[in-house]
């Protein structure tokens, strides 16, 4: 699967500065690339009210992305599960 990032995620993901959090978000990116489909992809869930939003968790984080196409993911965010319920709650 083609990974794609946003700025947004890339600015989420050099404000973390836990090094072991930055090896296991690199694991999971390498096991989305290797998969064929989303499907294959068994710890990436749909978000509520848009076919083509997904989210996991990682650590105490949650990564956000967008399929864009049958096998390319854009990734859109890369926030703490605390940031992530502020942003739900301001909207």
């Amino acid at each position: 699967m083609v990974l794609k990032a946003s700025i947004q995620f890339k600015l989420d993901l050099k404000a973390i500065k836990d090094v072991s959090l930055h090896e296991k978000i690199k694991e999971v990116l390498l096991s989305i690339k290797v998969a064929k489909s989303i499907n294959e992809v068994s710890f990436l869930r749909k978000i509520r009210g848009n076919d083509n939003a997904y989210k996991m968790s990682v650590g105490f984080y949650y990564l956000v992305g967008i399929m864009t196409s049958e096998k390319e993911l854009t990734l859109m965010r890369l926030l703490h599960r605390d940031e992530i319920m502020h942003i739900i709650k301001n909207d």
